[in-house]
């Protein structure tokens, strides 16, 4: 990994020993790559803020910990289900492809709602940390170069496209599905395709929806 994002991990770490309530995590996400042989990003994938398993907790060593390109706690201590059920998911919808994981959020809960508000002590809309998390958002995409960034969470288009400055491009529904619904929102940012997607761990997206989703982000691959 280079110095740039060496860095970048260095001053995260520093920044969630300064900020006392990060500490009540159990790791962060930044820069980690689904396969750990993987050096350069063909695509990133942006979820809200990492989610928890109980069997996190059982990982006890330097807390917060981190799974990124220089340390993942998993591979020390083992995935859990659902960190392997992503992996897999990533895999299905960009298959072949070199995946880096990031969050929005950095550093994890479970969930966004009442765990994240009396963890942090606030709401995930109002949190004060989302500019520095963009900034090393930037420095990792600015790294990769990737030809795409995928972003899992509709709801949160909006509020996201605002804060990071992103150009809107198209809505696309699913035309072959009854609820025709919205299932792609296409922003741009820094001249790469931005894309929001339904939730991949969503049991409400149809088979047909998964079809146009994934073909619609292999066009841009």
């Amino acid at each position: 990994m280079t110095s740039n994002l060496s860095k970048t991990l260095k001053d995260i770490r520093e920044y969630t020993q300064n900020n006392h309530e990060l500490k009540k995590s159990h790791h962060f996400v930044f820069n980690s790559p689904v396969d750990k042989d993987s050096k350069i990003a063909d695509v990133i994938v942006m979820g809200l803020n990492p989610g928890e398993s109980v069997t996190d907790w059982e990982y006890e060593i330097n807390l917060p910990t981190e799974e990124s390109s220089e340390f993942d706690f998993r591979n020390e201590f083992g995935s859990s289900r659902s960190s392997a059920t992503w992996s897999k998911k990533c895999k299905k919808y960009l298959p072949n492809k070199n995946i880096f994981l990031s969050q929005f959020f950095f550093w994890s809960s479970r969930g966004i709602e009442s765990d994240f508000k009396s963890r942090f002590g606030y709401s995930f809309k109002k949190s004060p940390h989302f500019n520095f998390c963009k900034n090393c958002n930037e420095e990792m995409i600015d790294f990769h170069k990737p030809k795409l960034i995928v972003a899992t969470g509709t709801s949160f288009a909006k509020f996201f496209s605002s804060v990071y400055e992103m150009k809107h491009i198209k809505t696309l529904r699913c035309e072959t599905d009854k609820r025709n619904r919205p299932i792609i929102n296409h922003y741009e940012f820094k001249g790469i395709p931005f894309i929001f997607t339904p939730h991949w761990t969503n049991g409400w997206v149809s088979n047909l929806e998964k079809k146009d989703i994934q073909s619609y982000l292999s066009s841009y691959l």
